[in-house]
């Protein structure tokens, strides 16, 4: 198997893979072109699920439910944890070597326990609301757009500390990964209406920057909590729009 794309679907999933046994240093930004792939299949086992749980008569708040169960066990709440630990951090009011200590601390603060609520209830909002109107297929679409996300923030991007996951990742592509990526993101949205292809990227790539920059203000760049707090914030406004 082709190494970036298993380390892309191995990273970002808990589905079950053939193991490789090391990954080159190349690997690991050149993953990133396959990031929006494995968003789109996160959606759409969540969007499968949902679909054949109405067809047996299930009420869509039901279907909306575990829709959300799904991409929350799928990802192993990766996600969600960086959301977590980048807002106790950023909105700590420290300075930048304290604000990512506290990112790197093992609990969760008022601000990491209120993020991850006001997500949940607005996927799950936007999933119910996805579920009544027959328009699942949407959610592998927004799920892409949200892994893309994280591809905008970390080009060119810098890694505040001295080691960390991200370090791997963040700011370690060209911009042919950035291309591809994006290619196969409009790709995996062939169906969509062309503007709403274009808000989902103006929000994806809108909110990435911004909080891309609201990172470097507060502790000098981009972490791999930031990612995840840049998917989060993605993801949820994509499908709530969608």
């Amino acid at each position: 198997m082709l190494k970036p794309p298993h380390l892309a679907f191995t990273f970002l999933t808990r589905l079950p893979l053939p193991p490789v046994k090391e990954y080159g240093a190349a690997d690991f930004g050149a993953s990133f072109a396959y990031f929006p792939l494995a968003g789109a299949a996160i959606g759409g086992i969540a969007a499968a699920a949902a679909y054949g749980l109405m067809a047996v008569g299930a009420d869509p708040r039901i279907a909306a439910f575990a829709a959300l169960l799904l991409l929350t066990l799928i990802t192993g709440a990766l996600h969600l944890d960086g959301l977590a630990d980048s807002a106790d951090g950023l909105l700590s009011g420290k300075g930048p070597q304290r604000a990512m200590e506290i990112m790197k601390e093992p609990f969760t603060g008022p601000f990491g326990y209120t993020a991850i609520f006001l997500v949940l209830i607005g996927k799950f909002t936007a999933l119910w609301l996805l579920c009544e109107q027959g328009r699942l297929a949407a959610i592998a679409t927004a799920l892409a757009f949200s892994r893309w996300s994280m591809i905008v923030a970390a080009y060119n991007a810098r890694y505040p500390r001295v080691t960390g996951t991200g370090a791997a990742f963040v700011g370690t592509f060209s911009a042919g990964t950035l291309f591809i990526a994006t290619i196969t993101v409009l790709a995996t949205g062939f169906w969509t209406d062309p503007k709403k292809l274009a808000l989902f990227a103006a929000v994806a790539a809108g909110s990435a920057l911004a909080l891309r920059k609201f990172a470097e203000k507060r502790i000098g760049g981009v972490t791999g909590d930031i990612l995840g707090a840049v998917n989060e914030t993605a993801e949820t406004l994509l499908l709530l729009l969608a």
